[in-house]
């Protein structure tokens, strides 16, 4: 029965579970009081002729994609997440305790993607003046979080 079904199916694990389920529903049709099989490897080569149809209608309905090493899932992992978390968290305490105008330059240009220009016009700034606390901004970011990397990252272990 194995290759009968194997020969349509072309899948030994689902030719398997086909003709264990052929069985189990020849045994159960037996089983039925008044239930009389003339011809059981007849009747069992139909229920599972009828098996492998149902497999193959699933099948189409269902698409199944190949799961792969090499695919990367583009769902972050928890632990990603949380590290991004912390990570913005960081930012955000940096953040504050900059002085005003060199924060909100910052947050106009990298967070608002305004211009230089555009933060100029806003703040009333000089455009020299804009680059100094963009500057600034930057290495009061880089210096924090080199400090917190030297002492095991944001979190303590």
């Amino acid at each position: 029965m194995l290759d009968y079904v194997g020969r349509r199916v072309r899948d030994s694990s689902v030719s398997e579970d086909i003709v264990q389920e052929a069985y189990l529903r020849l045994l159960a049709f037996e089983a039925k009081p008044g239930a009389k099989v003339a011809n059981a490897p007849a009747l069992l080569r139909r229920i599972s002729l009828n098996l492998v149809w149902d497999h193959f209608r699933r099948s189409a309905r269902i698409s199944v994609i190949e799961l792969s090493e090499t695919l990367p899932c583009p769902v972050p992992t928890a632990d990603q997440q949380i590290e991004r978390r912390q990570l913005i968290q960081l930012v955000a305490d940096i953040l504050r305790k900059m002085p005003r105008l060199r924060r909100e330059v910052f947050i106009r240009r990298r967070v608002h993607g305004q211009s230089a220009a555009e933060v100029v016009a806003a703040t009333g700034l000089s455009s020299s003046a804009v680059s100094h606390h963009m500057a600034r901004a930057i290495v009061d970011l880089h210096l924090a979080i080199e400090k917190i990397e030297k002492r095991g990252g944001p979190v303590r272990g």
